[in-house]
């Protein structure tokens, strides 16, 4: 058996209409795994694409992450529609750059909001699901030495690993730190009904939000570059290996860690000169 399939598996994503998200569903899909998606804006027609180019199901449900009762109510109909959820990544995120002298209270409610509360809320409610399916299930018989029957997976950022001097961004950092924060006591707490709990930390990454600042603070995207070990910045798909590892049965014996993907930029110490 293939340990990195995730055939008839279900994956309940955030975030997911675009960018990293999207990119974490078209991996996902590839894999076998059917999505289903939870976000606030339209998605991109590449989303349903996962469906026809894999033969996989794909759902979209517009929900605000932030909200119990929306949160509860849309998983309550992917179990309905899919059956179960095995998997949940949590990608959804906002990031303003803004000084901490003078950062808004609106930047911190809509920041935390969105990406602890919703990470937390959506985690919630997906592990619930998962509970309650392995309450259901306790007499089936654990596949190899794997006995997880669901994962969870927050996504982090290299900005809990290491500040750059070209972003005022402590608000955001702050919240995924506090997401990284849960990684520990979940999969403590959930290890007893067989989830496991990890998150994944990117560096640099080209979406659609790197692009755009490609052309409006170039020297932003040129610091970036410069702070990783291979002086670029980099591709969704390389995220792909990590991504399938944390969802799939090859992490069996791997639960309550941060992976971190970043093309080295938190292992050295850049050079004072790069400020210049």
């Amino acid at each position: 058996m293939d340990q990195f399939s995730l055939k008839g598996q279900t994956a309940v994503l955030t975030g997911a209409a675009r960018g990293l998200g999207l990119a974490f569903a078209q991996i996902l899909g590839e894999a076998g795994a059917n999505i289903a998606v939870l976000d606030v804006i339209q998605p991109e027609e590449a989303l349903y694409k996962i469906g026809t180019d894999h033969n996989v199901k794909v759902s979209y449900q517009k929900v605000d992450v932030t909200n119990r009762q929306a949160v509860n109510q849309a998983i309550e109909t992917i179990e309905k529609e899919f059956g179960a959820i095995h998997i949940n990544v949590n990608a959804a995120g906002v990031v303003t750059d803004e000084p901490f002298l003078t950062t808004s209270d609106s930047n911190i409610e809509r920041t935390f909001g969105v990406n602890f509360t919703g990470s937390f809320l959506v985690a919630q409610a997906c592990a619930n699901s998962m509970v309650r399916r392995r309450k259901q299930m306790d007499s089936v018989p654990p596949i190899g030495h794997d006995t997880s029957i669901g994962n969870i997976v927050f996504i982090g950022s290299i900005a809990t690993h290491i500040s750059t001097t070209v972003q005022n961004i402590s608000c955001y950092a702050a919240s995924k730190a506090a997401v990284r924060g849960l990684v520990k006591p979940l999969a403590m707490e959930l290890a007893q009904y067989g989830i496991r709990v990890n998150s994944l930390s990117p560096g640099y990454m080209m979406t659609d939000m790197m692009r755009g600042l490609q052309v409006k603070q170039p020297e932003l995207v040129s610091q970036f570059e410069k702070e990783t070990l291979f002086k670029r910045i980099g591709y969704p798909d390389e995220l792909k290996g990590a991504m399938l590892f944390l969802c799939s049965r090859a992490s069996g014996w791997y639960t309550g860690q941060d992976l971190l993907v970043d093309g080295g930029a938190s292992s050295w110490k850049h050079p004072a000169s790069f400020a210049a």
